[in-house]
C-alpha cells in the first residue's frame, strides 16, 4: 500500500508508474487523509500526458515536427499547472490540487 503523505521525504514518487495499469493500481491503493484528492490529480496527469502524446504523434506524422523530452515535459507541466490553478480549493483545511501535484513530481525536475 502507498500511504500518501506519510513521510516528508517520500512526497514524490521515486519512479513514475511504467504502465497505465500501474496508475490504476496506485489510485486504488492510495491511503491517507488526502487520497481522494490525490486520485483526482493522478487522473488529470494521465489525461494531460495522453492528450499531449497524441498531439506530438500527430505533429510528427502530419507536420514532420517533434519536441525533445524536456520540451515535452515543460508543455505537460505548464498545462497541468494552468488547469490546477484554475480549479477552486476544496476546503481551507485540505491542500490545493496544485500543491498535491507538486507532491507527485520530483523536486529536481
Amino acid at each position: 500500500m502507498f500511504n500518501l503523505f506519510s513521510y516528508h521525504s517520500d512526497r514524490h514518487l521515486a519512479a513514475p508508474p511504467a504502465a497505465l495499469s500501474s496508475v490504476v493500481d496506485l489510485c486504488a491503493h492510495l491511503q491517507g487523509p488526502h487520497a481522494s484528492l490525490a486520485v483526482i490529480v493522478l487522473k488529470l496527469i494521465n489525461q494531460v500526458i495522453i492528450y499531449h502524446l497524441w498531439r506530438e504523434r500527430n505533429a510528427r506524422i502530419f507536420q514532420g515536427a517533434s519536441m525533445s523530452q524536456p520540451a515535452f515535459f515543460k508543455v505537460v507541466d505548464r498545462a497541468l499547472r494552468d488547469r490546477l490553478l484554475s480549479l477552486p480549493s476544496v476546503s481551507a483545511s485540505s491542500p490545493s490540487l496544485l500543491e498535491l501535484y507538486f507532491w507527485f513530481i520530483s523536486p529536481f525536475s
